[in-house]
């Protein structure tokens, strides 16, 4: 931990790429609940050179030249890169930023880049309009949603066209079901997130998560997240998938095991059971 004029305290990583003279940052701020699953979302990146342009992080512990409201319910996340003369540089890099953290915040509808030198002479409020230099419009798309604080989906969908294409399987399809606390559930989707766009997850062809809205009831007691593969009818294909899922993700339940549940056709006669199968975890 070491003070810093961006924070009374900012938390620091090491710097992987040469310091740019000149420099500034691109800012998120993130309510107090979501800031510990975004920090570590921030430093995977980071950590393994996806974040395009971003010379260091760093995520702020108290900004005391917020105002009350934002200091008491939002942190801040730190992307340094530069120079920051170079208006084309930083706006491509806050793109991809982008494109790996998606982020919006309603009130303002922007992302902003602040100079070094903004921070070490203006004592305006980080973020205010006469205090940053470039910004991005961002919209609700880019922002990455937390299934336990989501009070407009019933579920949340991670597809991605290229694995999906890989994986073809068309409606011959169904799904391994994990379940988790709601305290536990955002830490687990952003893992499974991650080894999803990394491709470590074999055979899964697209995911989605609960929030406390899914489901037939007003709110869910625990959250689910859903991993869907096939075919269908091929059981050592499907339980290959399964077996990797639970190393990947670490999983493990209550009674032992993850199940597997395909929805039969209209016209089909319901299965005995909601499970087709079910394998072991940890």
């Amino acid at each position: 931990m070491a003070a810093d004029n961006d924070g009374e305290y900012c938390e620091y990583h090491e710097i992987l790429y040469e310091t740019p003279d000149k420099s500034g940052k691109w800012m998120q701020f993130y309510p107090v609940d979501e800031i510990d699953v975004k920090w570590e979302r921030a430093k995977d990146l980071y950590r393994t050179g996806k974040l395009k342009g971003i010379y260091a992080i760093k995520r702020g512990i108290k900004c005391p030249r917020t105002s009350p409201t934002l200091q008491k319910y939002f942190q801040p996340l730190f992307f340094y890169c530069g120079p920051a003369y170079k208006e084309e540089e930083i706006m491509q890099y806050g793109k991809d930023l982008l494109k790996e953290m998606p982020y919006h915040m309603a009130d303002t509808g922007h992302m902003y880049y602040k100079t070094n030198e903004q921070s070490e002479t203006d004592t305006r409020c980080i973020g205010q309009e006469t205090n940053y230099i470039y910004n991005i419009k961002t919209t609700p798309e880019n922002f990455d949603p937390i299934p336990s604080t989501n009070t407009t989906d019933k579920f949340i969908d991670e597809i991605n066209d290229e694995i999906k294409s890989k994986y073809n399987v068309g409606l011959n399809v169904g799904k391994w079901i994990q379940f988790y606390a709601w305290h536990n559930i955002d830490v687990a989707w952003k893992n499974a997130k991650i080894l999803y766009r990394e491709r470590e997850l074999e055979g899964i062809v697209f995911m989605k998560v609960s929030t406390r809205l899914g489901g037939k009831k007003k709110v869910m007691p625990m959250g689910i997240i859903c991993f869907y593969c096939g075919p269908v009818d091929s059981k050592e294909e499907v339980e290959r998938y399964g077996h990797n899922l639970i190393q990947k993700t670490k999983y493990s339940s209550r009674d032992g095991f993850m199940c597997y549940q395909y929805k039969y056709n209209y016209n089909d006669t319901p299965p005995s059971s909601p499970w087709l199968y079910r394998i072991e975890t940890i």
